[in-house]
């Protein structure tokens, strides 16, 4: 299929075939969102209660905690709902296109991105929503990562940062290059120097003003860097990097593929509507993997120049 096609097939998907199953998981959500409110009413309830009668005394505050350690407990069995039916929906969408689908990726997913500079130093990580293909003749794979830096004060309390949330994507160029190239956003003088420490290679320096402004070049070779890093292909990598559903992109070239690190608000494969059964649903999922189609597109992945 070349991407109208596959387009084709996604607008033409059939989601009759799902509707009896989306019912039903829609009924147990409301159930389970039902319980949830009763939960929370009676917990609150016998809280608000033992306040009143007893005051802040440590029997109280150990059931204000108890009570929300339990109303989490049942808060979590509608997420698990809308999770079993991303996972029934979202193969058969990735199947139509002749696409793959992993709801949970392996840890070795994330291990190509680590030595790139492309996304920050992390303590834990979250990752899901994997989809592996072929677009007309690009190979490439994509999963959601959220990682967080963790953070310890001097009596052990423990918080989290979320230092990425995104996409990260790989697309195989078909044709293997010497050297390495990292494109990052721009840090300003002292962040580009304090940042080039962690990168291979030298800074290059680019005849493209605009693109210079928005990002910083390092690569193990000066030539082969400006031949990727062509007019053409900063003016794509510009116009992706302004996409509404693009907070920042940061890039590298290896062993002859491209790698992408891209900074999203929200989370994509959760579609647009509380209700599970909704058309709305399925419309956002489909619209989420089309945002494949606008990588490939943008930044002419298909040519075979590659550039």
């Amino acid at each position: 299929m070349n991407i109208m096609e596959m387009r084709e097939a996604l607008r033409t998907f059939d989601s009759n075939s799902f509707s009896t199953q989306l019912d039903e998981l829609e009924q147990k959500r409301k159930d389970a969102f039902n319980l949830f409110l009763v939960v929370v009413f009676v917990l609150g309830s016998i809280v608000f209660f033992l306040m009143l009668s007893q005051g802040m005394t440590e029997i109280v505050k150990f059931a204000g905690v108890a009570a929300i350690l339990i109303s989490i407990f049942f808060y979590r069995r509608m997420a698990a709902i809308r999770q079993e039916a991303k996972k029934q929906l979202m193969p058969a969408l990735c199947f139509r296109i002749g696409f793959d689908y992993t709801l949970r990726p392996t840890d070795l997913a994330i291990e190509p991105f680590k030595n790139l500079s492309i996304i920050p130093p992390y303590d834990e990580k979250t990752l899901e929503d994997q989809v592996t293909g072929k677009i007309e003749d690009v190979d490439f794979e994509l999963l959601e990562a959220k990682l967080l830096a963790v953070h310890r004060d001097s009596k052990g309390r423990k918080s989290t940062r979320t230092v990425f949330n995104g996409f990260l994507v790989q697309f195989d160029f078909h044709k293997n290059f010497e050297g390495q190239t990292i494109i990052a956003k721009d840090r300003t003088v002292i962040g580009n120097f304090f940042s080039g420490w962690a990168k291979n290679g030298q800074r290059v320096k680019l005849e493209d003003h605009e693109f210079e402004s928005q990002f910083e070049v390092h690569s193990t070779d000066q030539v082969e860097a400006r031949y990727l890093l062509t007019p053409s292909f900063m003016e794509r990598m510009l116009k992706f990097s302004r996409l509404p559903s693009v907070k920042q992109l940061q890039m590298a070239f290896k062993d002859g593929s491209v790698y992408m690190a891209i900074k999203r608000n929200g989370n994509a494969f959760e579609g647009g509507s509380f209700k599970l059964n909704d058309p709305a649903l399925i419309a956002q999922n489909i619209s989420d993997i089309a945002m494949i189609f606008d990588m490939v597109i943008e930044l002419n992945l298909t040519q075979e120049t590659k550039i």
